[in-house]
């Protein structure tokens, strides 16, 4: 026989079945010849207390105990199991119960009331599957006409409320949840296009290092209501977002719009270190001024390219630059905007250094250097998109040609829809950017999205090869663009 102390008796799980299972025998009365005695091992609990040694199982972990009580379970079995439960006793003229059938198959009581509950689930579902993902819809006459309409308009939420309410649905909520399970009971997924952002140049870091130097030396005496930055967000008369619903497995995604999507004029955005905004300025591609009444809160201008150009830099600074709140003089201020031509040329500084010292950022360091694109116009792009989708789904402002084509919006919408969209964006989202063009820490701003398109789209943890063949791509900055094409 077999002896074991204290320490050996670790190694077995002697109480995991709940029952400790000896196997009392008397030595002198009851040794059978016929037993091996290696079988049996000493417990140290009585001079005559032995165990099987295959009676006593090695200890599990947490982990291995938990996996072998998970367990799932056919339609097939759980259906038998629901059959024993309502099965009547012929004795008592009761049913079995839910407590005799999970004792009958190891399984509890409340897993059997609500197999009882499912019954007719399980009976439809094939009888070899584990689990009813529950995909019927609670609402089909809803979910039928919004998937209609999400094909068409993909504003699901908002329109999902509006048929809740004529289908006279009240408890209707339209979350997250629903709608992630009604686009997979409808087969629909968000489909994305892609873009890239420009390579950063040859020694960026040095680059970075000398113009955070003189910017730090040009500024000396300049309130941050002083230092500012402007650039130029080109726009479309239609903005459809990078990401819409439709079917699986559709090659060719349609969406939505008046066909205007390559109309494009210029926006002039302006900030301040403080958190201020200058009055923006439209840049529309025409040869002459629209009659139409326009906002006082925004310039207006136009050209036959709809972009900035060095006479129109001259205007800006009279009109904007110059105009903003409690303006200080040319010594006292501090204008940083990128190294686009228009910027650059010797009318457009020579009409700029007459109201301001500037500072140009250096070419291709706009994403890291330059306020509005760090942090400013990507949230006023979303604010703006924003107010198209909403223009879109309202037909009381549509027009329409001869022909039945729905018009773009008038120009007075489009600058109605520009200065919504600046007053959303906040100035804390504002003095951030202007923290990290100096390297400063910021504090966190919910408004505040980054325009820099590899970021959004979680670019840097692909693999560097993947990277690298993407920044072969040539996207074109504000440094390069001279103008929109004629189409």
């Amino acid at each position: 026989m077999n002896n074991i102390d204290g320490d050996d008796l670790q190694k077995y799980d002697v109480f995991s079945l709940g029952v400790v299972v000896l196997e009392y025998f008397c030595v002198m009365h009851t040794y059978d010849c016929n037993m091996n005695p290696n079988d049996y091992i000493y417990c140290g609990m009585h001079p005559y207390d032995y165990i099987r040694v295959d009676n006593v199982s090695p200890v599990r972990t947490p982990r291995e105990r938990d996996k072998k009580r998970r367990k799932s379970y056919t339609a097939e079995f759980k259906l038998k199991v629901v059959k024993f439960a309502e099965k009547v006793d012929e004795n008592t003229g009761k049913e079995n119960g839910n407590r005799a059938a999970g004792r009958e198959y190891g399984v509890t009581d409340m897993m059997v009331g609500r197999w009882r509950k499912d019954k007719a689930v399980l009976k439809a579902m094939p009888q070899k599957k584990r689990a009813s993902r529950r995909m019927d819809p609670k609402w089909p006459v809803l979910e039928r006409r919004l998937k209609k309409w999400v094909l068409d308009e993909r504003a699901k939420k908002r329109k999902a409320k509006r048929i809740a309410r004529e289908e006279g649905i009240e408890e209707f909520v339209g979350g997250s949840k629903w709608c992630f399970l009604f686009m997979k009971r409808s087969g629909l997924s968000v489909r994305a296009t892609t873009s890239v952002g420009q390579n950063l140049p040859a020694e960026w870091e040095e680059k970075m290092a000398r113009f955070r130097t003189f910017v730090n030396q040009e500024k000396k005496g300049v309130k941050l209501k002083d230092l500012g930055n402007m650039d130029e967000v080109p726009v479309s008369f239609d903005m459809p977002g990078r990401f819409t619903v439709d079917e699986r497995g559709k090659h060719d995604i349609a969406i939505t719009t008046t066909g205007a999507e390559k109309n494009n004029f210029t926006t002039v955005l302006c900030v301040t270190a403080d958190g201020g905004k200058c009055k923006p300025t439209v840049i529309f591609k025409r040869k002459t001024m629209p009659k139409e009444k326009f906002p006082d809160e925004i310039v207006v201008k136009v050209n036959e390219k709809g972009w900035m150009n060095e006479y129109l830099m001259g205007d800006w600074s009279e009109e904007v630059w110059n105009q903003r709140r409690n303006a200080s003089g040319p010594e006292s201020s501090l204008l940083t905007l990128d190294a686009a031509p228009c910027h650059i040329t010797d009318i457009a500084k020579e009409g700029l250094k007459a109201t301001t010292k500037i500072a140009v950022i250096p070419t291709g360091m706009t994403k890291l250097l330059q306020p509005l694109d760090i942090s400013v116009n990507k949230s006023f792009k979303s604010h703006l998109r924003n107010q198209w989708e909403r223009w879109m789904v309202n037909n009381n402002k549509h027009t329409y040609t001869r022909g039945g084509k729905m018009r773009h919006a008038s120009l007075v919408d489009v600058c109605e829809w520009i200065l919504e969209a600046w007053k959303a964006v906040t100035p804390e989202c504002i003095r951030n950017g202007f923290r990290k063009m100096m390297g400063e820490e910021v504090e966190e701003s919910d408004d505040e999205e980054s325009d820099v398109e590899m970021e959004e789209l979680g670019l840097e943890v692909l693999p560097d090869e993947l990277v690298a063949a993407l920044g072969n791509f040539h996207i074109y900055s504000d440094e390069e663009f001279d103008g929109f094409d004629d189409e």
